[in-house]
């Protein structure tokens, strides 16, 4: 049953139409990377304001354990 993929991958239909102004290929990385990251929080039951606040907070701290920084190991609840 791919039902539960498909529904984290529908928003990206959309995003591919718009992927050719993206201006580069890093910028398609990056919009990629936020993606993944956003359904990753959902998938998760996490809030993607509160995950990318903690984290933004944590890296402007110093913080470059990335591995510690994910959605459910950033210690948000």
């Amino acid at each position: 049953d791919n039902s539960i993929a498909e529904r984290f991958i529908r928003p990206l239909a959309g995003e591919r139409k718009n992927s050719l102004f993206f201006g580069s290929d890093r910028m398609a990385h990056v919009s990629a990377v936020y993606h993944t990251i956003i359904s990753t929080c959902k998938m998760q039951g996490v809030s993607v304001l509160d995950y990318f606040k903690r984290f933004f907070s944590e890296i402007v701290k110093g913080r470059r354990d990335y591995e510690h920084l994910l959605p459910l190991t950033i210690g948000l609840e």
